[in-house]
């Protein structure tokens, strides 16, 4: 009797790698659950751990969906991206900076891992950490690190034909090159619009960030480098997209970042940085699922050293 019960509650649970419903269950007789609105209903054992929300119908864009993470209660989310080296350089350890300023300009694989909370179909919690391999084709300085614990909340929404995601995150800052200018924390908003354009195919949109850093110390006015870094930053990130099909689309960007530099005692400076352009392909391998190679280059200056091939995908589990 023991040991089917423990069989049994074995088999109760579930988990799913592209965003099936998770259930954990006590090896009891069943019963049908109501769900309250927002929420798909459940035959449950016992009592269930992990509902699944019903879609939110608001959202039909693929990106957006993986983005906003598994439709379940409880969830973990990754992101894994790889920002490789010039193609001109394959040999490089380090992408193009062409502003000089300080940043993690190394050659990676990295990401995110994170716990995620859903309060209804349309907002979520999530509590993380960023993971990298640095220089991951050389033995000699390849390292890791875990860097730059979060805690984010993001909702979903959609005006009209406008289709929206937007979020709130706390960081605290841990990468070693920013820490050795006395940055330690930085609170910030982003935000991602899209509009189709009917049955064409075609869709435009923007994402946006702002974000503000917290600091121990006053600046070094003897680096250089240190008096170009952002108090503040904003970025715009203007796109267009061509939907061949409902999961698999093309698209192009460019980046627009300006920061308020810590060498000034004026709040209202904003210097521009080297614009960025991007152009790639986007496929939802399932709802949860979402992978993006892209080409990224400076438009000012289009040549195998500053031309960089890469790719981001995001995916959930549970």
């Amino acid at each position: 009797m023991r040991k089917a019960l423990l069989a049994s509650a074995l088999l109760g649970l579930s988990i799913n790698a592209f965003g099936q419903t998770s259930k954990l269950s006590l090896p009891t007789s069943s019963t049908t659950e109501t769900a309250p609105a927002g929420q798909t209903s459940v035959l449950k054992q016992g009592n269930v751990i992990n509902k699944k929300f019903e879609e939110d119908k608001d959202i039909t864009d693929a990106r957006m969906k993986a983005d906003s993470g598994s439709l379940s209660k409880y969830s973990l989310k990754f992101s894994l991206s790889f920002s490789g080296p010039p193609v001109g350089e394959p040999g490089s350890r380090y992408q193009p900076n062409p502003d000089g300023g300080i940043c993690a300009c190394d050659t990676s694989f990295g990401g995110s891992i994170g716990t995620r909370y859903r309060f209804d179909s349309k907002s979520a919690l999530s509590l993380g950490t960023g993971v990298n391999m640095l220089t991951p084709f050389h033995s000699d300085t390849r390292r890791y690190e875990t860097k730059n614990p979060y805690v984010s909340y993001d909702r979903t929404a959609r005006v009209g034909d406008i289709q929206m995601r937007n979020g709130v995150s706390a960081t605290y800052v841990t990468n070693q090159a920013y820490r050795d200018i006395g940055e330690y924390a930085g609170i910030g908003y982003d935000a991602s619009v899209i509009y189709n354009f009917g049955a064409t195919g075609f869709a435009a949109g923007i994402d946006g960030s702002v974000n503000y850093y917290l600091f121990d110390r006053g600046p070094d006015f003897s680096n250089k480098k240190e008096l170009k870094t952002g108090r503040y930053s904003l970025g715009l990130y203007p796109q267009v997209k061509y939907n061949f099909t409902d999961k698999f689309s093309m698209n192009s960007s460019v980046a627009l970042n300006f920061n308020n530099p810590r060498g000034t005692e004026d709040y209202a400076t904003l210097w521009n940085r080297t614009l960025t352009s991007r152009l790639g392909f986007g496929y939802a391998v399932t709802r949860d699922v979402y992978f993006a190679p892209y080409v990224s280059f400076f438009p000012k200056d289009i040549s195998d050293d500053n031309t960089t091939l890469n790719f981001a995908t995001t995916f959930s589990i549970l």
